[in-house]
């Protein structure tokens, strides 16, 4: 059993911060997953523009990205596809090669509520409330080796996306002061007698994951919606060999109903430093990091009244990290003419989400096809892992 001074000098911080608990144990598995959750359906077109499409700008006439080489214009990635001029740092990793984008992308959902596609992505049983546990959750079953504690949450409220039956850790950094040793002292008093309350603040003095952050950027981070933020916090601590596997962070305001021109530009940069910021903070793990970018549903082929776009279907996923086989825009693309389009007003969604995402668990993560298919995804087989996506895979 643990003594009162183990507890107050097992760190050198000796401080928890409330509402912060996190606690990683040693993990057979060095893969790291991260997934960004765009909240409110991501403009597809307007984060990777195909640019060369005839169509795309006669329907988009005062909102389309400009062409490369034009003032403000795309960040060409190949003949027909480029990045938000706001995207340098993400057009840096495909030039690297540790970027790909995934177009005309959509879960099986197909009626565009935000409430519905959301909860359908989510829990991954293949229909809106079909599960009370998150794929994401039920996928840490699975992973190859026996750390109870392999995902991470940041904010006090675990997403549907973690929820379910497997522990997983909680980064909520707080605006409150430090408690001071003589609190911890008293803690420390009463959960003696209790070894798993006595591991646990141990565990908690040990791995104070906020010790190191200024003011300035526990707010940011308590706050919520600033994934740069985020990602600059968590980030050092996912690289630590001892590190949490898989990761998720939420990305709120996506629905660009109105004014995207300006909206996206905000958006779609957070976007591209939070990816940025990623890769610098766990450079030490880069090569064994997967991030990937999905929203709910995209949007319309053509602009709306309020110089937007309104909610749609296929959508765009990007992939980054060095386990990615980057430097490639895959999958199908159907175009963007009247007859390419899905009833005749959204991006045909000709790619899986749930085709990548079991790509990611399977060949990246190491889980088997078996439970991925039987536990994470039930009812899927028809739909086949995305092939090719990362290094170590054909």
């Amino acid at each position: 059993m643990l003594s009162r001074r183990d507890f107050i000098y097992s760190s050198a911080a000796a401080s928890l911060a409330l509402g912060s608990s996190v606690a990683f144990g040693a993990a057979a598995s060095e893969k790291r997953l991260v997934i960004i959750l765009q909240r409110g359906g991501q403009d597809g077109l307007h984060a990777l523009p195909p640019f060369a499409e005839p169509s795309y700008r006669a329907a988009r006439p005062k909102i389309a990205v400009p062409s490369p080489g034009t003032d403000k214009g795309a960040l060409k990635l190949n003949g027909t596809f480029g990045l938000h001029p706001g995207m340098g740092g993400m057009a840096e990793l495909y030039r690297k090669g540790e970027l790909l984008a995934v177009p005309a992308v959509a879960t099986r959902y197909r009626r565009r509520s935000h409430f519905d596609g959301q909860d359908f992505l989510e829990n991954g049983s293949g229909k809106p409330s079909g599960a009370r546990s998150g794929f994401l959750n039920r996928a840490l079953a699975g992973l190859p080796q026996s750390d109870q504690y392999a995902g991470l949450n940041v904010g006090l409220t675990p997403p549907l996306i973690l929820a379910g039956d497997q522990q997983t850790q909680t980064f909520a950094p707080s605006n409150f002061n430090k408690p001071r040793a003589q609190f911890l002292e008293l803690l420390a008093d009463n959960y003696e007698s209790d070894p798993a309350l006595a591991t646990a603040l141990a565990t908690a003095l040990a791995q104070d994951l906020d010790a190191d952050l200024s003011r300035q950027a526990v707010n940011r981070v308590s706050r919520g919606g600033d994934s740069v933020a985020t990602a600059e916090a968590i980030a050092p601590f996912l690289a630590r060999p001892d590190g949490p596997r898989v990761t998720v962070i939420e990305s709120p305001g996506w629905d660009t109903h109105n004014g995207i021109v300006n909206q996206g530009r905000r958006l779609l940069a957070g976007l591209s430093k939070t990816v940025e910021t990623l890769a610098v903070g766990m450079a030490p793990v880069w090569d064994k990091t997967l991030v990937i970018t999905v929203s709910e549903f995209g949007r319309t082929v053509r602009q709306n009244g309020g110089q937007g776009s309104d909610h749609g279907t296929g959508g765009t996923m990007f992939l980054a990290g060095g386990a990615v086989r980057g430097g490639r825009v895959v999958g199908e693309w159907p175009g963007l003419r009247n007859q390419d389009l899905y009833q005749e007003r959204d991006v045909y969604p000709a790619n899986s989400t749930e085709a990548v995402i079991k790509a990611a668990l399977i060949e990246h993560l190491g889980i088997s096809e078996g439970h991925v298919e039987d536990v994470v995804f039930p009812g899927s087989r028809e739909i086949s892992p995305f092939g090719g996506l990362f290094r170590n895979s054909g």
